[in-house]
This record gives structure tokens, C-alpha cells and sequence, in this order.
């Protein structure tokens, strides 16, 4: 005998496939709502399901790339007016890609300076709490001697 919810699952995950590729046909934007109410299923569902959740991520996301290449191939088909080869249109892929890397290590670079500074501010103020903790100490201990 079969497990009905696993068998459940994977109906639910079919639907989910046929939705996204009849919104894709359909030249329709692919979004979680979308997806679900193509599919006839709660959004809820999707959002509850991290198979579910990845799979209409991973096509949102193609989608996406999709449309960025063909905005790409368009914006250089205009700047050229003619055909842009597929290795041009790599090269300047790859040199976007390359700048947003450089703008994300600098961006690294200072946060870990300022991670940096946290810690010794850190050690500072856990030193600066050790000595006062020791005057109070001096202080209670001072207070329960008696007067000689």
C-alpha cells in the first residue's frame, strides 16, 4: 500500500510543474501567486513546502535571466544595429559580473573592518566591566568591615 500523503505531494508538485509550464506558454510573468492559482492550490501551500517554495523560485528565477538576456541582446542590437554575437554578449556578462564582484569584496572589506573594530570595542568594554566590578567588590567589602 502506497502512503497517500507522500502520493498527495507529488500530485500537488505535478500541478505545480503543469502551472509553471502553461504560465511559460502562456508568456505570462511567473510569481508565487500565479503559479498557485494556476495550479489551484493556497499560495500557503507553496510557502509551507520548501520543495514546492525552490522549484517556482528556481523558475521565477529563469524567467528572469530569460528576460535579462533579451533586454541585453536588444540593448546591444541597438547600440550596434546589427546582430551581436553570443561571444560579445558573454564578454559583457562577464565584465558586469566581474565589477558586481569587485563592488561585493569592497563591501566585504568594510565590513570587516568595522566587524574588526567591534571586537576590540568589545574587549574594551568587557575589560572596562571586569575593573568596575572589581570596585564595587572593594567597595561592599570596605562596607561590611567594621570601624577599628
Amino acid at each position: 500500500m502506497s502512503d497517500p500523503s507522500k502520493e498527495n505531494k507529488l500530485v500537488t508538485l505535478e500541478r505545480i510543474e503543469q502551472a509553471i509550464t502553461n504560465l511559460r506558454k502562456g508568456k505570462k510573468k511567473l510569481s508565487i501567486s500565479a503559479i498557485a492559482k494556476k495550479a489551484g492550490i493556497e499560495r500557503k501551500t507553496i510557502y509551507n513546502r520548501p520543495d514546492l517554495k525552490e522549484r517556482c523560485d528556481q523558475a521565477i528565477l529563469l524567467q528572469m535571466e530569460i528576460e535579462k538576456g533579451a533586454e541585453e541582446i536588444a540593448a546591444t542590437a541597438i547600440e550596434t544595429s546589427t546582430r551581436p554575437s553570443g561571444k560579445r554578449l558573454l564578454e559583457n556578462r562577464y565584465e558586469k559580473v566581474k565589477q558586481a564582484l569587485q563592488n561585493e569584496k569592497e563591501k566585504n572589506e568594510k565590513l570587516l573592518e568595522i566587524c574588526r573594530k567591534h571586537v576590540i570595542e568589545k574587549a574594551q568594554l568587557k575589560s572596562r566591566i571586569e575593573y568596575l566590578e572589581n570596585k564595587i567588590q572593594e567597595l561592599r567589602e570596605r562596607q561590611l568591615k567594621p570601624f577599628q
